[in-house]
């Protein structure tokens, strides 16, 4: 996924390339308290900052 997204948030395209130390997490487009499941569609790359505000939130 992290590759997929070339190590990039795609909240606030903060990437490891201009941040080296960045925290990138996997994110549940549709959480799955929502009814979402654990597919490729369904999962983008999120720096920490950006999932912790994101929640459980539905975003795409």
């Amino acid at each position: 996924m992290k590759e997929r997204d070339n190590y990039t948030c795609r909240n606030c395209h903060n990437s490891t390339a201009k941040e080296p130390n960045l925290l990138l997490e996997i994110d549940h487009i549709i959480p799955l308290s929502k009814g979402g499941m654990t597919e490729v569609d369904n999962l983008q790359t999120l720096c920490w900052k950006c999932n912790r505000s994101k929640g459980a939130k539905v975003t795409g």
